[in-house]
């Protein structure tokens, strides 16, 4: 039961994020829309893992590094000190 309530959310998570980016209440590449993906690439993949759904789950692992690789690279550039050369 908790297994389907996880995939469900996931499910739900990554229907969020596009209906959000696709009516632009959020941006493609902001934040919101790289969390919302990697929690239901996450919460889907362990779904397909736990009905032995290897495709699926495949496709969940690789989302998620996806989402994982556009955060961190987000976070990082935030983080960055400004060029102050003035060049």
């Amino acid at each position: 039961m908790i297994i389907e309530i996880v995939g469900t959310v996931g499910a739900c998570l990554l229907l969020l994020s596009y209906f959000l980016v696709s009516t632009s209440r959020i941006a493609l590449d902001g934040t919101p829309s790289h969390l919302l993906n990697l929690g239901g690439a996450i919460m889907l993949g362990v779904n397909a893992f736990a009905h032995d759904a290897i495709p699926p789950a495949a496709l969940n692992v690789l989302w998620a590094l996806i989402a994982f690789a556009a955060l961190l690279k987000r976070l990082t550039r935030a983080r960055a000190p400004a060029d102050r050369s003035g060049a």
